[in-house]
């Protein structure tokens, strides 16, 4: 309860500067105790030792990036980035809590109303009477009972541009090991592995974005810059600004103009080679450019010779696409497996490039030679495959039935020849 009635105590306080802080609490919960809202709880207040609301002298008209997080009875000119509306457990029952952001010209702060003041995205408002408060360390708007909002007129804000203003919240320093998705305005240093241009079409046309593998000494993971910044392989960057997007289960770093980079010339990492992961490590997220070591112990349903749509590039089902319908179908070779480690079993689908290693055959080759019995195919990776330990390397991704291997490369575990190999010698040295 407190963090809802600290505001209004302020607020209170504000328009009764000689009742003391305490008798103010004690009323306060007394009306709330009987099931009293806060707006009329405030009032009733005031007026029983003797204030109004002109009891509020307006400190004026205040851009964002002025408050300081004291300021009582302010008036603010914002547009509403978003809105959010949930249900919240107090000592005085479910509240409606009202949480949001707005800008105006020169940032953007998080907003707060228990009293019913919902802000629809996009939209631009006047607000008169609000209370500027410190939370955490950051400064927010309260909307309280006697703040008064309005629709502004249509060119109040003509000159905002949010995508120039610098990202909401305090700076959060992370190693990459510690990025998840849905962090905002992070900071992060790695060295650049690598970086690739390409242009993407988006609503507003063409646009050009960078795509790479940035990596310290705790962890890889991938970036995509919105902002043409000058950066090259093998430079260690600060990137302060930055979010956290996932794609399809895989934290990712995203940053735009908005960011602030620098090229570290100083400080360099001890990059770790590829990093191993276990199976029970990811199970609650993907990962990027990682290895895992385990046993095949089922070629799944799905896998060897293959035909796909050539309309969209999906797998047809006795001739059949699920969109295109009936297809003369392109051939193509592919391999799903399951893969268990030891700490649990993951999902893993081999490419094309890396089944025709596997079976030694190209998909032409696979195509002549098993047109008659696909499912001899299937033979031929259960041979290859079945019982024996293979390390891979590439990107996990995650859905709801759990993490699925996407391997750039296979190969067989060293260590498994290893084994093999003394238990051989053994053998002789025993004849």
């Amino acid at each position: 309860m407190s963090e809802e009635i600290a505001p209004v105590i302020d607020e209170i306080k504000e328009a009764l500067p000689e009742v003391e802080e305490a008798r103010i609490r004690e009323e306060l919960e007394r009306y709330m105790k009987y099931g009293i809202v806060l707006r009329e709880a405030k009032k009733a207040i005031i007026k029983k030792f003797g204030g109004t609301q002109q009891n509020f002298e307006s400190s004026g008209e205040k851009k964002l990036v002025e408050l300081k997080g004291n300021e009582m009875n302010v008036d603010l000119t914002v547009r509403c980035l978003s809105s959010t509306e949930r249900m919240q457990h107090t000592s005085n029952g479910e509240k409606t809590l009202i949480t949001g952001l707005v800008a105006d010209t020169t940032m953007i702060r998080k907003y707060v109303s228990w009293e019913g003041h919902f802000l629809e995205k996009g939209k631009d408002y006047r607000i008169k009477g609000a209370q500027a408060r410190t939370y955490r360390g950051e400064v927010e708007i309260n909307l309280g009972a006697f703040t008064n909002v309005e629709e502004a007129e249509e060119d109040a804000l003509k000159d905002l541009d949010v995508s120039k203003l610098p990202r909401f919240g305090n700076l959060l320093e992370l190693t990459l090991k510690d990025v998840k998705a849905g962090l905002s305005n992070i900071h992060v240093r790695g060295k650049i592995m690598n970086i690739e241009k390409r242009v993407i079409e988006t609503e507003r046309g063409s646009r050009t974005i960078f795509d790479g593998m940035l990596a310290d000494d705790t962890k890889r993971i991938r970036f995509t810059s919105w902002g043409d910044f000058p950066m090259e392989i093998g430079q260690v960057v600060s990137i302060k600004g930055a979010y956290v997007k996932e794609w399809r289960g895989i934290p990712q770093i995203n940053f735009d103009e908005r960011a602030e980079i620098e090229v570290l010339e100083d400080v360099d990492f001890d990059i770790m080679k590829t990093p191993r992961l276990l199976a029970e490590e990811l199970m609650e997220a993907g990962a990027s450019d990682v290895e895992v070591v385990g046993t095949v112990i089922e070629v799944r349903e799905g896998s060897g010779l293959i035909f796909r749509c050539p309309e969209c590039n999906r797998s047809l089902i006795n001739g059949n696409c699920s969109v295109h319908g009936q297809q003369e179908g392109t051939p193509d070779l592919r391999t799903k497996i399951i893969l268990d480690d030891g700490t649990g079993a993951l999902f893993a689908i081999l490419n094309t490039e890396i089944t025709e290693n596997i079976l030694g055959m190209s998909v032409k080759e696979c195509e002549s030679r098993f047109c008659e019995d696909e499912s001899r195919v299937v033979d031929h990776l259960n041979q290859k495959l079945l019982g024996r330990e293979f390390e891979m390397r590439g990107n996990v991704i995650r859905d709801d039935f759990g993490p699925t291997v996407l391997p750039n490369t296979v190969n067989p575990h060293e260590e498994e020849y290893m084994e093999e190999a003394r238990e051989l010698i053994e053998q002789l040295e025993v004849l």
